[in-house]
């Protein structure tokens, strides 16, 4: 008899042991040992709030840079910029959607300005102000060598500012390259001559290092008197608020490519804040593979709604989002970023920038013809104090 019951309790355990983790049942995520006030978790668009500091969206992408002289922060936004105060408010914005194309494309060079086909877009003060460009040069490739020579040195010398640029958004036939030199509040656009690869960033096996944030010239660094701006940075995995497409600059990448050099490498970016993970309840079958995969159930991987904690400022804001349980991970995938300034800028500003990563794939909405995502909410967010 007692034999019996011991195999209906192990054969119990096991049945329970499977649900849990095979199936969509939650046994030991179920609500019942969540405390009651996680029913009252925001999603991050609900904007959740502690007693001082709230989470907003935001209307941009990376890179993410900061003026630590005018106490700034500055969002890609389409073809333009957003740009935010020490408060985390907006001061200018501008998508800058009409022009054909902009520096913001690669965003190399980490300014306030946007150069586009005709003039530029100075970001940098209270009002956005566009400047046409006094002279085009060059484009056609139409001054010689020797006189090209000596009409760069001349606008090195006497400008300002200088700041080179990628041809991506130019004819990459032609083979040149813009320059733009601010001389006495004019901006001249030169390109170079054809051919000329002197230029950090462009397969250059004449300089051992190139800067990531700040295209140079071969014995003509660019001049951008105090208008460099700085990066913000993850610390718990080493990720800067560089532009993000494909491979994100962290520490291990700047360790693997020894040649690429970011000034804030050695700015100490360590902190308190923290973004942690609480718990999670599963709401489906994540279905991760192909044709010949076995059952979702044999090996089985899950949507969950994750409950989240972000410590900051000795405050707490707590939020739930979507986040994936593989079935051979011991953690949830949740892809949840918190970057700040560098630890003796901290003092000026009270803003911090979180970024939601997280990226299953979508559906196509066959109504509108466009993809709508599985998992909603992914994007930039900024964390300031409330109004």
């Amino acid at each position: 008899m007692k034999k019996n019951i011991y195999y209906l309790i192990i054969s119990a355990l096991l049945v329970l042991l499977f649900l849990d983790r095979c199936t969509p049942h939650n046994i030991s995520t179920n609500d019942f040992f969540k405390p009651k006030w996680y029913k009252n978790f925001k999603s991050l668009i609900e904007k959740p709030q502690s007693e001082n500091y709230e989470i907003l969206p935001v209307n941009g992408t990376f890179p993410i840079l900061y003026d630590s002289i005018n106490n700034d922060y500055y969002v890609s936004n389409n073809k333009g910029l957003t740009k935010y105060n020490y408060l985390g408010n907006i001061i200018i914005s501008d998508d800058l959607a009409k022009e054909k194309y902009t520096s913001v494309f690669d965003f190399a060079n980490f300014i306030p300005y946007v150069f586009a086909e005709n003039g530029v877009y100075d970001f940098s003060g209270k009002k956005l102000v566009y400047t046409k460009f006094s002279q085009i040069l060059n484009f056609k490739n139409e001054i010689k060598d020797s006189d090209f020579k000596i009409l760069f040195e001349k606008y090195y010398k006497d400008a300002e500012m200088v700041v080179y640029d990628t041809n991506r958004n130019f004819d990459y036939l032609a083979e040149n390259y813009p320059m733009y030199f601010k001389i006495k509040n004019y901006w001249i656009l030169l390109f170079s001559q054809k051919g000329d690869y002197r230029f950090t960033h462009s397969g250059s096996n004449k300089l051992e290092n190139d800067t990531i944030g700040q295209i140079d010239f071969l014995n003509f660094p660019a001049k951008f008197a105090d208008k460099r701006l700085i990066v913000l940075k993850n610390q718990k995995t080493g990720i800067y608020s560089t532009k993000q497409i494909g491979e994100k600059i962290d520490d291990d990448y700047l360790k693997m490519y020894y040649t690429q050099l970011l000034k804030e490498q050695k700015l100490d970016y360590q902190t308190s804040n923290s973004i942690e993970l609480l718990s999670r309840k599963k709401d489906e079958y994540y279905f991760t593979g192909g044709f010949f995969d076995f059952p979702d159930w044999v090996f089985p991987s899950f949507i969950n709604t994750a409950y989240f904690q972000v410590a900051y400022n000795n405050e707490s804001l707590f939020f739930k989002e979507k986040a994936i349980k593989y079935f051979k991970d011991s953690k949830c995938k949740n892809d949840l970023y918190l970057y700040e300034l560098p630890k003796h800028l901290r003092t000026k500003s009270k803003v911090a920038f979180l970024h939601y990563d997280i990226n299953i794939g979508g559906y196509m909405n066959d109504s509108t013809g466009i993809v709508e995502p599985i998992i909603k909410n992914g994007g930039l967010y900024i964390l300031k104090q409330k109004n």
